[in-house]
């Protein structure tokens, strides 16, 4: 059960972090900036926590044993990039509201490239139909909003 509070803690800083990106972005300061920023404090915690944990040696050690994983690794870090470059410039083209209702169709595409590049679905019918809800829920407030 604590994934779920993991992921609803995620939700909220997410979502306070994405109207505080808009701020930032409609008053100045750019998208490539903005990302700089974020980077800059997100290097040195996440080094703490990655040596404090104990998980950097062991981690390269899997990466160097196989290399279709360290193409996976290199592949996911250059996605993971473009996706935040995008979100950045969409929030500063329009707003964060709009744009984080497009973008929460993500779990639409994380099911089928889960399917197409790994040949695994982790849905049940209970979870299925609760994204259908959202997804759902989030095109009607894009065209009725």
């Amino acid at each position: 059960m604590l994934w779920f509070f993991y992921a609803l803690a995620t939700a909220i800083c997410w979502g306070l972090g994405y109207a505080l990106t808009e701020k930032l972005l409609h008053n100045g300061v750019s998208p490539s900036v903005t990302l700089l920023m974020i980077v800059l404090l997100q290097v040195p915690v996440f080094l703490f926590l990655a040596i404090n944990s104990g998980s950097i040696k062991p981690s390269i050690d899997v990466l160097s044993k196989d290399t279709n994983l360290l193409i996976i690794a290199i592949i996911m870090c250059v996605v993971f990039t473009l996706g935040n470059i995008f979100i950045m410039q969409a929030v500063g083209l329009k707003n964060a509201s709009h744009v984080n209702l497009i973008e929460i169709t993500y779990p639409i595409f994380t099911v089928l490239f889960t399917f197409l590049l790994f040949k695994t679905v982790h849905l049940n019918w209970a979870s299925a139909f609760g994204g259908i809800m959202v997804i759902s829920g989030a095109i009607l407030m894009i065209y009725k909003g």
